[in-house]
């Protein structure tokens, strides 16, 4: 594998793509008389940007079509949840962000979160060999640490999906405070990871969950993320799940609007809708 093959490659992703949608925007344009401009149907790929998906919404809000992609090989300013902020050094991860358009009960969106997750999984799965975990609700893990997230956002009627998954990093670009507790694949398999094959197989798989959520296959996508979970079964806690404050009990199941049902101390089930979990570790913390 030469330097150039462990880079995002645009080219390279477009004439590889088998997907209908996602990344085909262009390709569907062409032939239509309609006022959609053939700039916004353009995939991108950025060497440097703050945020994949502050960009995509920006085109879909200008009239992008359903599946333009945006990439980049940097991002200095991404977005995780609770505003959070996701930053990549170059070509140290993969920065992914989709434009959709589903025409469903917004009552149904919350599984996107949930279906890109899976996605994400086997992606990796079938491109790298290892097989990651899933921590309700967006994270991505390896050997107890964060791999990558999504970020799903509605800014107005289009749907925006991000995702970043990490690569490749150096020890001094990891702060000593997140040095256990975040992973990366290149460290996990022991040689160069090409990048450009992890969004191939991504774009297939999130096609199909996207897919599977258009359709209503509600058992189908809630199956699956639990194939993938590290989270359910485990002893949780969140502060911020719920208006009650701290709540600590075991994660028992997803629901089939994918919030996560959790068993009380005090022996009552209660739903947790959004949020953030920490897991019992074995002495006693919570992480």
């Amino acid at each position: 594998m030469t330097a150039a093959d462990e880079r995002l490659a645009l080219d390279v992703i477009e004439t590889s793509l088998s997907t209908s949608v996602i990344g085909r925007a262009s390709a569907a344009q062409n032939g239509k008389n309609d006022n959609a401009l053939p700039e916004l149907a353009k995939n991108e790929l950025w060497e440097s940007i703050d945020s994949t998906n502050t960009r995509a919404a920006a085109l879909a809000a200008a009239g992008a079509p359903e599946g333009v992609l945006v990439l980049a090989r940097q991002q200095t300013a991404g977005r995780g949840r609770h505003g959070r902020v996701w930053v990549s050094p170059p070509d140290a991860g993969i920065s992914f962000s989709v434009i959709l358009r589903p025409q469903i009960a917004l009552t149904r969106l919350p599984l996107i979160t949930l279906a890109t997750g899976t996605a994400v999984a086997r992606a990796i799965e079938a491109s790298v060999g290892v097989r990651p975990g899933l921590k309700w609700v967006n994270d991505i893990v390896l050997n107890g640490r964060k791999l990558g997230g999504i970020l799903a956002e509605m800014p107005g009627q289009a749907l925006i999906i991000g995702i970043g998954i990490n690569v490749r990093f150096s020890e001094a670009d990891v702060p000593d405070d997140l040095r256990t507790k975040i992973e990366w694949l290149e460290r996990v398999v022991g040689k160069p990871v090409d990048p450009n094959l992890i969004v191939l197989e991504l774009a297939h798989k999130l096609e199909e969950a996207y897919n599977q959520l258009l359709e209503g296959k509600t058992d189908e996508i809630l199956n699956a993320w639990k194939s993938y979970s590290t989270t359910i079964g485990q002893e949780i806690e969140s502060k911020n799940g719920t208006t009650a404050g701290v709540v600590r009990g075991k994660a028992v199941d997803i629901t089939s609007s994918g919030a996560l049902l959790v068993e009380m101390e005090n022996g009552e089930t209660t739903e947790l809708h959004a949020g953030e979990i920490s897991i019992r570790r074995l002495d006693g913390s919570y992480a």
